[in-house]
């Protein structure tokens, strides 16, 4: 995945936990429920694909799940709002813990192996 692709889904994700904040604040409307639903079965997908890609198998079941129950299209829902309004501040607080905690970890990696070869290269060249 490219660098810049990579940054957009990065504010993705932090716009996700904002919207599954605020949807944690009192009753919302459907329309507002609905948008938070497809927010958050986006972001799960990203997050699971992710997943896949840094071989971290127990995130996979985890957003996988997530991606699951907030499904737009066929929604399951809570008997009390306030267990809607818990289970969006856990969700917010796993997508910030996974994307601050390690994101991007293997991406600095690349980079300094591109670095260490970028030297290698220029120290062949001058001799």
């Amino acid at each position: 995945m490219s660098r810049e692709k990579s940054k957009y889904i990065k504010y993705f994700i932090i716009f996700s936990i904002f919207v599954l904040l605020f949807g944690a604040i009192g009753e919302k409307s459907t329309g507002y429920n609905t948008f938070l639903r497809w927010v958050t079965f986006a972001s799960s997908i990203f997050l699971t694909f992710k997943a896949f890609e840094k071989k971290i198998e127990w995130q996979r079941y985890i957003f996988i799940a997530i991606a699951m129950f907030f499904n737009p299209i066929i929604p399951l829902y809570l008997a009390h709002p306030s267990w809607a309004a818990a289970l969006n501040i856990l969700v917010a607080l796993l997508f910030a813990v996974v994307l601050f905690s390690s994101w991007g970890k293997g991406d600095n990696k690349k980079l300094k192996e591109e670095k260490n070869l970028v030297n290698i290269n220029s120290d062949k060249q001058e001799n």
